[in-house]
């Protein structure tokens, strides 16, 4: 069989065979080995035809395949040969393959061809799919590894190699001291981390013996359902290994230094030698520095690539890596980060003072004089590429986005009180700086001339978009004005910062809403809502579903007000209702274009309500928000827009309602036994029944519960971030019955409860007890 490689457009590609049979071997993403033979293959297809040596031809879906292994003896092209091979080491459904591959392939989303470098294999190519790698990594030697360390220069290597080749017998690290090119110490280090590559944590703990090989086994299976978590965190999760026992034997086993932060003395100079921003991302801690030496506090001997970052930014100062308990280091790493954004803030503020004081009251008109002043002068003098009111707007977007502000909050108090500046971090308006009145005016031209406003009118409300360049990205803010009494017009960006969709494995969904959500977003045909109020990440949730379905063979079609997530492979369009590209308007487009799921922003009207409503009927998924406070309301919202109950009953696959509310400070929270007060905030949540009968806590019986203490890594709120509560109503056949005869929202509500719906309330008390957040804040956003 003959293979040609063919790319496409959407940066996947394909293999087109010419209609021969192939022996062949199928792994599964479980180990599950199936040989026989397949006429044909394309990475594309949804489904593997294979027809065993003996036995009926069968159809394996592609997502549960983990690598297709051709055997040796039909000629295949050269798919992996070329300009630019390099040699990796791929670990896929338990074992590890060293195979040559273009690193380019390696970037496909499918998945990708390569060629087995080890000698005697019975295979000519392994086709991996990237759902099916668990890990892939450079297969360097010592002498690159030297070299990539800074260890040693290129002509010094070259030399050692050619020695080498006279010398066989004496190895390259020793031929390398020897001459003197390096020095015995980072001989060593490179070569312990030239050996973490090929170590397995599992198979460390049970040669340790603090495990057995059937919890290994276990924590496996348990990883599939984890995305993105390693398999040493799950082992610590599930319970079947302490978290020091861990790092400790992980230490002795590559001969690394354990520290304990808490006994440490840290360095504040060492930080400085690599950009703070890495320190947050990588989740490590530089503890110090010397001429020649930083040492830097990790949590994983396996992180390689951390490793090289890394060495890359240590100013070729060697690094010697010492091992931490990988609870601690955050902790360290999130105090280490708040002091570094404190002194962030307190330098904008000295800056933001600055600019203030640049300002000339006595060269800038009065007050008075502001107010009848056409607003084509007052924006010129906003304008002015130079002037101060510039960089003082320019200081608050910039202040904003690195404090991670999701809005910023320009409010004038009229002639003779300050403009207040706020910022809502964490779903909380709070203040960030004041500014004098009499340049109120030229403040709100400036963010107006930005947004592409009309400057001159004060009277109405307008709205308009600012593109920002920041660095080497640029972010969006959405800005509405909107007058106020007293002449005022207050002003309000928030940030569309580009982001990428989150697995939806990792959007805090139970195991029973992720379950339901997932089968749901399978389906061929059928409504999706998801609803809440601004600002509750329903947009987010949705990009996070089309991600898992954002496959070769789907054609998505997204229509949104504004674009805030981009994906490649789905085709998003940008509504804008001054030239009539309503959400309606695309709904009506996207029908003629082809597509097998369709993403409206939202539902604002009756005819876009229905046009997704008919596009479900016939044969497309459709997905689409709306403001309402809960799942069972928002049937009877869409019933009251004027939908047919019957057309509506039958679309409707499920709805999913959350809220975000603010997220306990891990570096500070504290667990203690729960007050009356709060056991009666339980009871009065949920009920005592549910309490004892879901959580397993009487009443009255004593319970441990998590609160907010105030830390540096905080600011002292003791609230770090955010965590979403959901509830998820899937539809029956009785509940679609209500529907059509438009039961009340109550009757809807019992039978989603009755069918396994947690409402918000509930999912709630359950992250609280999970330590994830509070009563207090849960309140705030969900009702009794």
């Amino acid at each position: 069989m003959a293979f040609s490689l063919k790319r496409l457009s959407s940066g996947t590609h394909r293999a087109v065979s010419d209609g021969a049979v192939h022996s062949v071997t199928v792994v599964m993403m479980n180990g599950e080995r199936r040989s026989g033979r397949i006429p044909s293959f394309s990475p594309l297809q949804t489904e593997v035809t294979l027809t065993p040596d003996q036995g009926h031809r069968s159809m394996i879906a592609a997502e549960g395949v983990a690598y297709i292994a051709f055997a040796r003896g039909t000629p295949l092209p050269d798919q992996v040969g070329g300009h630019g091979v390099e040699r990796f080491k791929v670990h896929a459904a338990g074992a590890t393959f060293l195979v040559d591959v273009r690193p380019d392939e390696l970037r496909h989303p499918v998945g990708f061809f390569a060629r087995p470098a080890e000698a005697g294999t019975p295979h000519a190519r392994i086709y991996f799919y990237a759902h099916g790698v668990r890990r892939r990594e450079k297969d360097l030697p010592l002498g690159d590894m030297l070299l990539a360390a800074g260890a040693i220069g290129r002509d010094s290597l070259d030399q050692g190699v050619a020695e080498h080749e006279s010398r066989k017998n004496v190895p390259l690290g020793q031929l390398l001291i020897e001459t003197g090119a390096v020095d015995r110490e980072a001989v060593e280090q490179a070569a312990r981390l030239q050996g973490r590559r090929k170590m397995r944590i599992g198979q460390i703990l049970v040669e340790a013996g603090l495990i057995s090989a059937e919890a290994v086994e276990r924590a496996l299976v348990e990883q599939k359902s984890r995305k993105g978590k390693r398999i040493g965190e799950v082992l610590v999760d599930l319970g079947l290994v302490r978290e020091q026992d861990l790092t400790v034997t992980l230490a002795e086993k590559f001969q690394l230094p354990f520290v304990d932060l808490e006994q440490i003395v840290v360095d504040p100079a060492a930080a400085n030698v690599l950009p703070h921003d890495l320190i947050a991302r990588l989740g490590v801690l530089p503890i110090a520095v010397s001429a020649g030496t930083l040492t830097v506090a990790i949590s994983d001997p396996l992180a390689v690539d951390t490793i090289d970052a890394i060495r890359t930014q240590a100013k070729r100062r060697r690094v010697d890596e010492v091992l931490a308990i990988p609870s601690q280091l955050r902790r360290f790493v999130d105090a280490f980060t708040a002091r570094a954004e404190a002194a962030a803030a307190e330098r904008s503020a000295a800056d933001f003072d600055a600019l203030l004081r640049t300002l000339k009251v006595e060269d800038i008109k009065s007050s008075a004089e502001l107010e009848e002043d056409d607003g084509e002068r007052e924006g010129a003098r906003a304008q002015a590429g130079d002037g101060a009111i510039v960089k003082l707007v320019n200081q608050i977007i910039v202040d904003a986005y690195r404090r991670g502000a999701s809005d910023i909050h320009i409010e004038p108090n009229g002639k003779d009180s300050s403009v207040v500046v706020r910022f809502r971090i964490d779903g909380e308006c709070v203040p960030y700086q004041e500014v004098p009145a009499t340049f109120r005016n030229q403040i709100l031209a400036r963010v107006k001339i930005m947004a592409s406003l009309d400057i001159s009118e004060r009277r109405k409300p307008q709205d308009g978009k600012i593109r920002f360049p920041l660095g080497d990205r640029t972010i969006e803010l959405r800005v509405a004005t909107l007058p106020t009494v007293n002449s005022g017009e207050d002003a309000v960006l928030r940030i569309l910062a580009s982001a990428k969709p989150l697995p939806l494995e990792r959007m805090g969904l139970s195991d029973r809403n992720l379950s339901e959500l997932s089968a749901a977003i399978h389906q061929p045909y059928g409504l999706i809502l998801c609803v809440g109020p601004t600002g509750s990440g329903k947009t987010t949730t949705l990009h996070s579903a089309l991600g898992t379905i954002n496959t070769g063979d789907m054609k998505i079609w997204t229509a949104e007000d504004p674009v805030e997530i981009t994906q490649p492979g789905l085709r998003q369009l940008q509504v804008n209702a001054k030239i009539g590209l309503t959400f309606a308007s695309a709904m009506r487009s996207f029908l003629r274009a082809d597509p097998d799921v369709i993403m409206v922003g939202e539902m604002r009207d009756h005819e876009t309500a229905t046009m997704a409503v008919e596009a479900s009927l016939t044969g497309h998924l459709v997905l689409s928000t709306l403001h309402t406070n809960n799942a069972p309301e928002t049937i009877t919202r869409l019933l009251d827009m004027g939908l047919d109950p019957f057309s509506f009953a039958d679309s409707l696959i499920a709805i999913v309602a959350q809220r975000l509310t603010r997220s306990l400070c891990l570096s500070c929270r504290e667990q203690g036994p729960a007050t009356a007060e709060d056991r009666a905030e339980l009871v009065a949540a949920c009920g005592a029944e549910q309490l004892v009968e879901r959580f397993g806590i009487a009443p009255e019986g004593p319970a441990k519960l998590w609160y907010a203490k105030g830390c540096g890594a905080c600011n002292g709120t003791g609230y770090k971030g955010r965590v979403a509560l959901h509830e998820v109503l899937v539809t029956t056949p009785a509940m679609r019955n209500a529907i059509g005869r438009r039961a009340p929202v109550s009757e809807i509500r019992a039978m989603a409860i009755e069918g396994g719906m947690t409402t918000l309330l509930i999912d709630g008390v359950a992250k609280v007890l999970r330590g994830q957040t509070d009563m207090k804040q849960v309140l705030a956003v969900a009702s009794r």
